[in-house]
């Protein structure tokens, strides 16, 4: 029996979201639908869902002083530009919220053309950092729907906003001495 490696793992869970992404995402955006409204079907939240297997294979890389200090189980994994920002950006960058975006463009290379594409997209704008709840708090509430978005894919920009300072952590898993 082969036991399938991590890139097969990612692969599959990729196929699947592209699959969902053209069977049923794309239509309805064809068809005048929007993602970063209420109306969107709830498919964002779907595909976040759909891609936890790819999110939960990166480990993070930043974090802040205060998220360092409290107990590990205390300290909330923050997706530095959020989930449903990198979904957009997957299937299809147009879609980015106008209320904190001045453009469209596309900000790593989407819309998605296959699975090892979305896989790509996705790998280019995931970034973890530690914070605690206060901080994540206050990056949610730091500016119009930021907890949805990195104003033009900047996902610092809501740190800065929130007077948040993330820090890269060491290989060790450490925040670097001052």
């Amino acid at each position: 029996m082969r036991i399938p490696s991590g890139h097969d793992a990612r692969l599959r869970i990729a196929e699947e979201a592209f699959e969902f992404i053209e069977r049923e995402v794309r239509p309805f955006l064809a068809d005048g639908g929007r993602l970063w409204s209420k109306g969107s079907r709830g498919y964002p939240r779907r595909l976040r869902q759909m891609l936890q297997g790819l999110d939960n294979a990166h480990v993070v890389m930043f974090a802040t002083r205060a998220a360092m200090l409290v107990d590990r189980r205390q300290r909330i994994v923050e997706h530095v530009v959020p989930m449903k920002r990198i979904v957009v950006e997957i299937v299809d960058p147009a879609q980015a919220d106008p209320r904190s975006n001045s453009g469209s463009d596309p900000i790593a290379g989407g819309p998605a053309t296959s699975p090892e594409h979305l896989i790509s997209v996705f790998d280019r704008l995931l970034v973890k950092c530690w914070v605690t709840a206060d901080e994540h708090d206050r990056l949610n509430r730091a500016g119009r729907s930021l907890q949805w978005d990195a104003p033009d894919g900047d996902g610092w920009s809501r740190y800065k906003l929130a007077d948040v300072t993330a820090y890269r952590l060491t290989v060790d898993g450490d925040l670097p001495p001052d």
